[in-house]
């Protein structure tokens, strides 16, 4: 079977198409532009030549997409005009090739879920949009509606996108979450711990939605107190630059103001780090368990600090237990093969 990822979201979509191909189907990724400055490879994408030249090239790629039998789609902005998506949706629906739209990210449903109240935990809360009328333009809502209309099947990644897309117009074709997949090259060994050096990281991006400058609080005030901390705040490097800071972290801090995680928190899993992240009730009765290794934060500077505290406090054994069993937890609900198996046994 030939499988397509059309989008691409911090590596999700790798990772599905590797997950893809360890059970032994043909796919692929097309992503438009290497989801930004992240610069994530993918099988297929545009030059960053102008309109024309990006327009050429996609009716180049159109014939080639006809020719799969499943389309993922990562999220509506990908069928957006620029993109010809309203054409690209149809002749695949000409085709009878079965779509499935994941949600992930932002987009209409979770920003008007948001807006409403409906999403407790909103990353919006009290910080402007990117832009004005986000996710609220007629396109917008158009290219929402379309891709809804024509996909078999919605399947949030997350709790937050869950309880959104559960509350709009198409609740009869959403699933139950099916979680992030994340896929690296080998899992390394737990980084055993050094009491005399903790290296605690928290990766800079989208500084207002992430919770970042209360996260930089409490890493502030826990840098006065221990001198056996270190801390570090990249932002923006690739994926590739940002990844090989990971072997050396003990623990990470994901973000604060929602009710789940991303894929930061899932390759720190990966790597054997202990994650604080939300990860809240919500999160864990969407995922269908009954807790979790991840230490659950808020966007409360008090509350993040006493968590962090009370790590530095516990035992070399104690924290290198944590990372185990976080690490196991991330093999178990995102390795990339068990979730594309949930995800073909869709019907």
């Amino acid at each position: 079977m030939k499988v397509l990822i059309y989008g691409e979201y911090s590596g999700y979509g790798k990772s599905l198409a590797a997950g893809f191909r360890e059970l032994g189907h043909e796919a692929a990724v097309f992503s438009p532009n290497g989801d930004g400055w992240k610069n994530i490879e993918s099988d297929f994408g545009l030059s960053s030549g102008n309109k024309f030249k990006k327009l050429k090239e996609l009716l180049r790629l159109i014939p080639v997409f006809l020719k799969f039998d499943i389309v993922y789609i990562m999220n509506p902005t990908f069928f957006n005009i620029k993109l010809l998506g309203p054409v690209v949706l149809l002749l695949f629906k000409l085709k009878k090739i079965k779509l499935y739209l994941l949600c992930c990210g932002d987009d209409v449903e979770y920003i008007r879920a948001g807006e409403v109240g409906v999403v407790e935990k909103f990353t919006f809360s009290g910080v402007d949009y990117p832009k004005s009328k986000y996710f609220k333009t007629l396109e917008d809502r158009v290219i929402n509606y379309l891709c809804a209309l024509s996909a078999d099947k919605i399947i949030p990644t997350m709790y937050d996108y869950e309880v959104a897309w559960k509350n709009s117009r198409f609740v009869h074709k959403v699933q139950d979450v099916i979680p992030l997949a994340c896929y690296i090259n080998s899992v390394p060994k737990i980084k055993k711990t050094d009491i005399t050096s903790i290296k605690i990281m928290h990766g800079i991006n989208r500084r207002d939605i992430k919770g970042t400058e209360i996260i930089l609080l409490a890493l502030n005030k826990i840098k006065k107190e221990f001198d056996n901390v270190i801390v570090f705040t990249p932002e923006k490097l690739s994926q590739i630059e940002y990844l090989k800071l990971f072997s050396e972290i003990d623990i990470s801090i994901d973000q604060c103001k929602c009710h789940s995680y991303g894929m930061n928190a899932i390759y720190a899993m990966f790597s054997g780090h202990i994650v604080l992240a939300p990860a809240d009730k919500n999160h864990c009765k969407s995922f269908k368990i009954k807790d979790t290794p991840i230490v659950s934060i808020s966007s409360d500077q008090d509350e993040i600090y006493e968590k962090i505290k009370k790590i530095l406090l516990s035992s070399a054994e104690d924290i290198d237990n944590l990372k185990e069993k976080t690490q196991k937890y991330a093999l178990q609900q995102h390795q990339c093969s068990i979730v594309c198996s949930k995800l073909l046994q869709l019907k």
